[in-house]
Formats: structure tokens, C-alpha cells, sequence
């Protein structure tokens, strides 16, 4: 492509541009990128005005660029005007999504895209949708929290900046690895945070999921009314939507009469039990016994199977598939080693930690057994959403376990105060056990367990943030190392 090419795509946005001499614009360039690690030798730099974005350029220069772009003021790299060229625009977001559409248009068009939204279960729910395409018989890759799977639920490896939602040009590139490879779709999860960036502005969804709303990433957004739209600005970017009707903050968007709900006179409603979910669909009725527990990931389950019925699958198909298919790891997955039961889920918001240990309870007292639960304190969370997490335990669990975990440079002591000053009152020395690491937390739980108990381990199972190292953590690993001592 010629550097002509990107100027007559984006001249409407250029306040200023500075070419070297001779004038380069029948220069050849090659790709783009926003990540000056991802860059190539005649590639177009996409640099967004940041404090650190002179010392960017500087590392940019390295590998050659053959143009950049960038939305700080115009001549702000005059220094650097004799060694590459550049050109200054007014709007990041509109530039970077035409530029997208420039250089990945044809790979972007032959792949169909299913978004799904929502403060919890977005992971799991993409992964069911994901695979139940998958058990039809087509070419699906799943991007969200967890990485980038292929249709044989293997991880692709991706160089990207963000943990949920890739950035636009990393979004693009994972689009031009599946297209190249002949695949049917791509389920992604779309953050509030994303949404609001205008990551996924190029990509026009099949269908747009909206499974919950609660309050999350207030210390972005602000507000929740700045969080909720947000998260509505994926309907526009979809051709339907399927929407939880049980959510008063997303009706504004039920443009049909092909809804979900547990309670109201929807066209698809549901109720789980603790080994099985009945689902209607219009006036008929089915019931789903999963291969898995956990009544959290039977509601992800049932909206995942919504979703193909919305997009016109065959029902029987779809119901067959969804007996078939496993969630996603660490979602509710129970496991034993040595004479200890434990059950790992990935659950990290109130409202999640709060439903797991709600169906833990279900499940021990099922299986006649007490319950340990261990919830953290995240300290990179910041201490509102502590005091959230914690009112909302539920009362009168046989031992709970209150550990900081992913603390970055916050006080464990001082997170764990919180933590105990905002529980509910059934809770004192007697029940509770702290512990200032996740791994701590993991061996106080194992330490008060024995083979009449199940242990609930929430939380962010990750590498720990701790005083600026990422320290390598796994649940499984380190409980199997541990009782292998």
C-alpha cells in the first residue's frame, strides 16, 4: 500500500503532516500497529499521545518505521521530522478504525462475530457459545480474559496489551490469523472499558449478548450510568441483540420479542437446579443435565443456548451440543488430591464470589459435607470494591478464609482489616482464618480441612502482582506441590 493511500483514507483527520525530503508518498508501507514491539521495517506507527509516548517514538524508531501517526499536537516531534515521517490527526479512535478497515477490510469480512457483555460471566458464556458453534460442526476461535483459543480449544499465542479485549490493531491481526485459516467465527468478550475506547468499532457483530449489570469499574467510568452506556454502545455495533430481560438497565434495547429471563413471560426463560436447567422456548420445554456443576455457569449455559436459537440453529442441534461441552478451567471445576476436595472457580466480582459460594453450599451440602470457603481482597481493586466483596459473603459459613492476593503496592495488613471490618456479623475469630497471600490462604484452607469438608477457592488464580514482580502462581499446581511434600 502507498503512503498515499493512508493520507486520502484519513485526510478529513490530519490537523499537520511533516514529510522528509524527497516528498514519500508513493513509499511503500506494509502493516500497522499501536505496539512498537509488534512493528516491521516499513510499517505505519500508530502512536496515541500518552506521557510516555516520546520515549515510544524513540524505541519505534529502532525498527524502521515507514510513517507514523500519532494525535499529539501538530509538530510535537519536530526533532524527529528528519528521520521519519509523520503525520498529526485530531481523533485517535475514528483514525485507528479506518485504518483497520484499510489494511485487514478483506479479512475482516469473511468471518461472522458474536460479542457478549455483562459484569460477570462474560468468559464463560463466550466459551460456551464457542463451543456449542463448534459441536455443529463449525470454525470457531474464542477471544476474551482467558487468551485466544483456536476450534480445538487450543491457545494461540498473541502478542497483546490488554487482558480481555485486544486493542484495535491486535484485534485485527488475531481476525487475519482466523480468516486465513478459513474459520466460521469469532465469540469475543466486549468490555465496558473496550466499548468505551471504541476498540471493536469495526467489527459489525452477528449478534450482541447482554447477560447482567452490576456495579464494576467504577474507578474508570466513574459512574454507572457512564458504565451502563458503555456497555450499550455494543447494540449499535450489532445486528440483534439478545438481552436479559431480568435487566431493567438494558429493556432500552429490546428492539424484539425474543428475549431471556428467569421470571417473565419471555420467549426463552429458564431455571437452574443444582444438576440440571429447564429451558423453555416459546411453548416448548427441554431439560439440559450438563457434564459440569454450578448453577452460576448453568445461567451462562442457558444464555449461550439462547443465543444459536436466536441466530436460527436448529433447536434439537443445540440442545444435544450443550450435554456435550465442558466450561471453561478454574469455572466451578472440582478436583481432588489425596483425601482433600476442593473446588476452584475464577470468581472475583461481589456478585460472582457471592452466587459461588451460594451454589458451594448447594453442592456440599449435596455431597453431606462442611464447606471452607476462601475469599481475597484484591488490592489492585482498591478498597470499595473490598468492602463490596465482603458484605456481600454469604452468613454463617463453617470456615472462611480472608486472603490479600494480586496486592501490587497496597498494605496486606491494611487489606485484610478491611476485609475484616466489613463482614457480616455471623463472622468472628471462632469461624475466620487470615492469611496476607493467596498461597497462604490456599494452605490456612487445607490446614482446617479434613475428608468431611470441600474447599471453595475464589479469587484471581493468576500470577500475583506484588511490589511491582509478577510472581508466578497456579491453584492446582501449587495445592498438588504442596500435599506432595
Amino acid at each position: 500500500m502507498k503512503v498515499f493511500e493512508v493520507i486520502e483514507a484519513i485526510k478529513e483527520n490530519i490537523s499537520n503532516h511533516n514529510f522528509s525530503e524527497p516528498v514519500h508518498t508513493q513509499s511503500e508501507v506494509y502493516g500497522i500497529t499501536s505496539m512498537y514491539q509488534n512493528l516491521r521495517a516499513g510499517d505505519v506507527f500508530m502512536l496515541k499521545a500518552s506521557g510516555n509516548s516520546g520515549k515510544y517514538l524513540e524505541a519505534a524508531l529502532e525498527y524502521a518505521p515507514g510513517l507514523i501517526i500519532t494525535d499529539f499536537k501538530a509538530d510535537a516531534f519536530k526533532a524527529f521530522h528528519n528521520q521519519v515521517d509523520i503525520i498529526y490527526i485530531r481523533n485517535y479512535n475514528d483514525v485507528s478504525i479506518r485504518m483497520v478497515e484499510l489494511f485487514y477490510g478483506k479479512h475482516m469480512n469473511q468471518l461472522k462475530y458474536i460479542a457478549v457483555t455483562g459484569t460477570n460471566g462474560k468468559t464463560t458464556t463466550s466459551h460456551f457459545i464457542g463451543r456449542l458453534l463448534s459441536e455443529l460442526g463449525l470454525k470457531v476461535a474464542t477471544v476474551g480474559t482467558l487468551g485466544i483459543f483456536d476450534h480445538t480449544y487450543e491457545k494461540v499465542v498473541f502478542t497483546h496489551s490488554t487482558p480481555t479485549t485486544p486493542m484495535h490493531f491486535e484485534f485485527a491481526e488475531v481476525i487475519k490469523y482466523f480468516a486465513l485459516r478459513d474459520y466460521d467465527y469469532i465469540v469475543y468478550e466486549a468490555t465496558s472499558i473496550a466499548l468505551d475506547q471504541r476498540r471493536t468499532d469495526f467489527i459489525s457483530n452477528e449478534i450482541g449478548v447482554f447477560n447482567n449489570f452490576s456495579p464494576e469499574h467504577l474507578d474508570y467510568h466513574k459512574t454507572m450510568e457512564n458504565y451502563l452506556a458503555s456497555k450499550l454502545k455494543l447494540a449499535s455495533l450489532s445486528e440483534q441483540c439478545l438481552v436479559n430481560a431480568d435487566v431493567p438497565e438494558y429493556r432500552s434495547i429490546m428492539d424484539d420479542s425474543y428475549h431471556f429471563s428467569k421470571h417473565q413471560d419471555t420467549y426463552y426463560r429458564f431455571r437452574t437446579d443444582i444438576d440440571h436447567i429447564d429451558l423453555r422456548v416459546g411453548a416448548a420445554h427441554y431439560t439440559v443435565k450438563p457434564r459440569f456443576l454450578g448453577e452460576h455457569n448453568y445461567i451462562n449455559l442457558a444464555t449461550s443456548i439462547f443465543t444459536l436459537l436466536k441466530l436460527g440453529y436448529d433447536v434439537d442441534a443445540v440442545i444435544d451440543a450443550s450435554r456435550k461441552i465442558s466450561p471453561p478451567v478454574h469455572r466451578f471445576e472440582l478436583f481432588s488430591k489425596n483425601t482433600y476436595d476442593f473446588i476452584l472457580d475464577f470468581a472475583h466480582t461481589p456478585i460472582a464470589i457471592n452466587e459461588s459460594i451460594i451454589n458451594a453450599m448447594k453442592y456440599a451440602e449435596k455431597v453431606d459435607k462442611k464447606l471452607i470457603v476462601m475469599v481475597t481482597g484484591i488490592g489492585l481493586r482498591g478498597y470499595e470494591k473490598i468492602r463490596m466483596t465482603m458484605e456481600m459473603v454469604p452468613e454463617n459459613l463453617h470456615r472462611l478464609v480472608l486472603a490479600a492476593e494480586q496486592v501490587g503496592y497496597e498494605d496486606e495488613y491494611e487489606i485484610l482489616k478491611m476485609m475484616q471490618s466489613s463482614l457480616p456479623e455471623s463472622y468472628d475469630e471462632t469461624n475466620t482464618i487470615t492469611a496476607i497471600s493467596r498461597q497462604e490462604g490456599i494452605v490456612q484452607a487445607i490446614n482446617h480441612a479434613d475428608d468431611a469438608s470441600v474447599i471453595l477457592l475464589t479469587g484471581i488464580n493468576e500470577p500475583q502482582h506484588y511490589r511491582g514482580e509478577l510472581l508466578a502462581h497456579d491453584d492446582k499446581a501449587f495445592i498438588f506441590s504442596y500435599l506432595d511434600k
